[in-house]
């Protein structure tokens, strides 16, 4: 992204006044970003790893660690560059590493492999992955939302690249979402929930849901955290988000605006409205452990409905297929022979379309198979 967007109706959080031009660092607008963060937080960049911003009433003040020194964005403070894990706007990522996997931050989902310091041809992550440089491997996900055939420089893969963990956050298209950033042992996850009824506002500066408010919801400008296309021609017309599976845009007025359905309820790709979880076919990139009930649940599979994802309390979900032959079913959390699956097909949306050639009789027993083997 080349151009800048102006923000001239956001207001700051703290004092009400008109925040000027956008700080872009390619698909990341830092200016939507102060607005949805406490003031006095401090933000990573993408484009460099001795960059920072820090947050205040007015929009982003940007800083600069020392020479030989980055940001360590969970620490929140610049330490010696060999001892912070950073890519960002480095000419080659590959300097000083060896027999590691790195990420190529100009491409989503995009990694070299390193050799003795120098890289490796890039590659990049099959379609629906980005590669996560924690575990050094790719992972099941979409690059907030972005194109990355059509985004240009450095490329925001998601929010948790640039807010540090542990801090609640909100939308810059709807007020009452809210977003955290938790770490464990096998990297960041990206959370969100949508505040209730009662209390339908979050609040980044009490960092909680409370009254809805003027001042409150003033970071809501239909402009994104990510600055992907916001504009839109077809009025009424709806789109899935790429990574919450209860979360969907719709186009009003001219402008993509942010839209959940209620807890418990998916955003339905074919009837393009909220329906009960089981029963909703939702985008394949988005996340099915939110609202459920077990640790085994089906991915979206219209093929043979046999891939399953296991949603640890922390972390990201592992996607596993079942043995050949079986299809997942998630009210037994597990796999079973195929003689089922045109009856299981039928109630849930994960698998529509979802069919078997040469499947096995209907006097197969549907013996449950433990998932984890």
């Amino acid at each position: 992204m080349t151009g800048k967007l102006l923000l001239a109706t956001i207001l700051c959080l703290m004092g009400g006044s008109a925040l000027g031009d956008d700080v872009l660092e390619g698909t990341y607008n830092v200016t939507a970003f102060c607005t949805a963060v406490k003031t006095g937080t401090q933000l990573g960049s993408i484009e460099s790893c001795q960059t920072y911003y820090v947050c205040t009433s007015t929009g982003p003040q940007k800083s600069s660690c020392q020479d030989g020194y980055s940001y360590d964005l969970a620490k929140s403070s610049c330490y010696p560059s060999s001892q912070v894990n950073c890519y960002w706007g480095l000419d080659n990522p590959c300097t000083g590493r060896d027999k590691v996997w790195v990420p190529n931050t100009s491409v989503c989902g995009g990694y070299y492999y390193c050799t003795e310091g120098t890289c490796s041809p890039a590659k990049k992550c099959a379609t629906n992955q980005v590669f996560d440089s924690t575990t050094q491997a790719c992972k099941w996900g979409s690059c907030n939302g972005a194109d990355s055939t059509a985004t240009e420089g450095t490329v925001l893969s998601t929010p948790c690249d640039v807010v540090p963990p542990g801090i609640w956050f909100g939308d810059t298209e709807a007020c009452d979402i809210w977003y955290k950033c938790e770490s464990s042992s096998t990297g960041v996850t990206l959370k969100n929930g949508v505040c209730g009824t009662a209390m339908p506002a979050f609040n980044p500066q009490a960092q909680n849901c409370g009254y809805k408010t003027a001042a409150i919801c003033s970071r809501v400008t239909g402009n994104p955290i990510s600055n992907v296309a916001t504009s839109c021609t077809t009025a009424d017309s709806k789109k899935a988000d790429p990574l919450v599976c209860n979360q969907y845009s719709e186009c009003v007025s001219g402008t993509w605006t942010k839209l959940a359905c209620a807890t418990g309820y998916y955003y339905d790709v074919n009837g393009k409205k909220c329906v009960l979880r089981q029963d909703a076919t939702p985008v394949a990139t988005c996340n099915r452990c939110l609202f459920a009930q077990t640790m085994f649940v089906n991915a979206v599979d219209s093929d043979n409905c046999s891939k399953y994802l296991y949603c640890p309390e922390k972390g990201d979900p592992t996607e596993t297929p079942c043995p050949e032959d079986h299809y997942f079913n998630e009210s037994l959390s597990g796999c079973a022979p195929d003689s089922g699956l045109k009856e299981y097909v039928g109630s849930n949306g994960a698998c529509l379309g979802a069919s078997v050639d040469g499947a096995t009789t209907e006097a197969d027993e549907a013996t449950t198979a433990d998932p984890k083997e």
